[in-house]
């Protein structure tokens, strides 16, 4: 059975492929990683439904590393922290401008994050847990960092984690 996703176009959900990969417009990698051959289509509805609303789960992820990055509970300060000691001070400059305390480049260091590469694992392939996975990093000289800031979600659309990783 034929099945049109946003990004990806038609799949067959009778015989899928292993991989499959696509690019926002705004330049946002999308992959789908099945385990299985085939899903039904209630779960293509739902991959669909999660498509369409990347740029929602965008926005909350954003407030949630901000939350984490806010009450240093979790990893994100942590990984902010990661460019402020093994950069360069132009490095750093060359990034966020001129920021005077560490403070100051860490609040403008976490608002160049952006969203890299969003990963679905619908049936659990890899053995993971995890329906969405959200990497985010910041950009040196143009290009993303190795290091990812990275969101983990469960269906029904709950946050799991943020973790650092590289």
């Amino acid at each position: 059975m034929q099945y049109s996703l946003p990004y990806f176009g038609e799949i067959n959900l009778a015989q899928l492929e292993e991989y499959y990969q696509a690019t926002t417009a705004s330049g946002v990698k999308l992959d789908l990683n099945f385990e299985h051959t085939s899903v039904d289509v209630r779960m293509a509805d739902l991959i669909k439904s999660w498509l369409q609303d990347i740029e929602q789960l965008d926005n909350q992820n954003i407030l949630a590393i901000q939350h984490d990055f806010a009450t240093g509970e979790g990893e994100t300060r942590d990984y902010i922290r990661f460019y402020i000691e093994e950069l360069e001070n132009e490095e750093v400059a060359g990034i966020i401008g001129d920021a005077g305390s560490d403070e100051e480049k860490s609040t403008a260091l976490l608002h160049k994050l952006r969203l890299k590469r969003v990963g679905f694992y619908p049936d659990g392939k890899y053995g993971t847990a995890d329906f969405a996975i959200f990497d985010y990093t910041i950009d040196i000289n143009g290009k993303p960092c190795d290091q990812l800031l990275v969101l983990k979600w469960k269906e029904p659309r709950q946050l799991a984690e943020i973790t650092w990783e590289s």
